[in-house]
């Protein structure tokens, strides 16, 4: 062998020891940082570094009154297992939500997160929308992401097309059934399912639809409260029974979208039949919840427990129907109870959000919170006003809602017409006596907490969310839900 020949071969041996040196230095890089892993492995990265923290379950129940909890119908309870949680666990009687639409309210559960800051709005679906929607953004962090990075199994059972994955619902979530619009009993028995892949710690998501219109219950929920269809007439029947059509002409028409209203007007007795239909409703699902909780007691005996709604509902409250037409306190109240591992029991005093409860569970993982989160931790008993905003870009409901609480004292902004109210709740829970005129200084104390606020969500507004195309079934769901005309 020449010279030149064996000098050739040796460059090429010291180049190729290089470059395997170059590769596993960056094997190990990625392997120590985490980046460029694939889901599989970043979900063993996250698994390495695992929290000893409670399994946790999350459940929604979509628009539930939070006077509804501790209801009675002729003696019988409406909620008994719901009445359970509540005197065992921490019960919050002043809870609420961000918004009275589903997936901005949602949003704000997810990632802590005002509606200005997140960016989701009401849209409906209508010529110039089309089949787009706002959706959650990646970039913001999700009570589901930062579990499952801490290493908790996590899985979320869905109902509402609002939250299915097009809508970026599902991130963080290792597991993520959907069925459109589907009963109590399926959520329950899906949810029962996934949780017996999950190995401890877990985060179970389940969200029932049962508490939304049409209302439709069995006979025996129905039978129990003392509904008698009989006492109706028969057209009056047939409107409480199936009341999604009624509903939606009702919000059209007080909206101003329909000059005359199309059925004929319920009477006292019909209207107390509707919402004796919605108390079945929730009578059935807390018989749901009750068989979900008692499985995930039977695996994991401490676990913590959180069950709210997204928002309330309107049974002619001011004089309207369903959600996402007002802020009033029948919309805007949430139930919200916690129950489960160290949390104190007991009546909780003061003002809660539903921006508060992510960081409430994380902080019972001992981890700190996401910086960009917005809520507090409930247990940490911070007084603090609570805000809301209810927004739609849809020109056929043209909403633009804020309202702050503060103490007993509530405002209302109407950014439409710019109309004001103010309303002393414990004086006048059911929002009846506006107080603006008469109590300017109030007013204006409260306008400046909410500019400020307003101001901050803004600077903090930054990839809370998107726009995604939305695929004709699920577009049809939230039809059929009321949602999109």
């Amino acid at each position: 062998m020449s010279r030149d020949n064996s000098r050739a071969m040796w460059y090429a041996v010291v180049a190729g020891l290089g470059l395997a040196l170059v590769f596993l230095g960056l094997g190990l890089y990625l392997a120590l940082t985490g980046e460029g892993a694939s889901s599989s492995e970043g979900e063993r990265t996250a698994a390495a570094r695992k929290v000893s923290g409670p399994d946790m379950v999350l459940i929604v129940l979509d628009a539930m009154r939070a006077d509804r909890v501790g209801a009675e119908r002729k003696g019988v309870p409406v909620t008994p297992f719901l009445n359970k949680l509540r005197e065992e666990g921490a019960w919050f009687p002043d809870a609420m939500t961000a918004c009275t639409w589903t997936r901005p309210a949602m949003a704000s559960l997810f990632t802590s997160a005002y509606v200005e800051t997140h960016g989701i709005v009401f849209a409906a679906v209508d010529e110039a929308a089309g089949d787009r929607q706002t959706a959650l953004g990646k970039e913001r962090a999700t009570l589901a992401g930062v579990l499952a990075e801490a290493g908790y199994a996590t899985a979320g059972v869905q109902t509402n097309g609002n939250l299915f994955p097009v809508m970026g619902f599902d991130r963080g979530f290792q597991h993520y059934d959907t069925s459109l619009d589907a009963p109590g009993q399926w959520v329950t028995d899906t949810s029962l399912k996934a949780l017996s892949g999950l190995s401890s710690p877990f985060f179970l998501y389940a969200h029932y639809m049962d508490t939304h219109v049409p209302y439709h219950s069995s006979d025996k929920w129905r039978q129990l409260l003392g509904y008698d269809g009989a006492a109706l007439s028969e057209e009056e029947r047939k409107i409480v029974e199936d009341f999604k059509d009624y509903y939606v002409e009702w919000c059209h028409y007080v909206k101003g979208r329909h000059e005359v209203f199309a059925f004929e007007e319920l009477s006292e007795a019909g209207k107390e039949a509707a919402l004796l239909l919605y108390d079945a409703s929730v009578r059935e699902v807390d018989e749901a919840v009750r068989i979900l909780v008692e499985g995930v007691w039977a695996k994991s005996p401490e676990a913590v427990v959180v069950v709210l709604a997204d928002h309330g509902e309107h049974f002619w409250d001011h004089g309207l129907l369903g959600h996402g037409l007002s802020v009033y306190d029948c919309e805007l109240r949430i139930p919200l109870i916690i129950h489960g591992g160290k949390t104190p029991p007991g009546r909780q005093e003061g003002l809660a959000e539903i921006v508060d409860v992510a960081p409430t569970l994380v902080s019972l993982t001992g981890l700190d919170q996401p910086v960009e989160w917005q809520g507090k931790n409930l247990f940490s008993h911070v007084e603090r006003p609570a805000y809301a905003r209810t927004q739609s870009d849809s020109p056929a409901w043209n909403v633009e809602l804020d309202t702050v609480v503060a103490g007993d004292l509530k405002l209302i902004v109407n950014g439409k017409d710019g109309t004001q109210q103010l309303f002393d709740r414990k004086a006048d829970p059911e929002e009846e006596q506006d107080l603006s005129a008469e109590r300017p200084e109030d007013l204006s104390a409260l306008l400046s907490l909410l500019h400020r606020h307003r101001a901050d969500n803004l600077r903090r507004r930054s990839g809370g969310h998107t726009e995604v195309t939305v695929d004709p079934e699920t577009l049809e769901q939230l039809r059929q839900l009321g949602y999109m005309h």
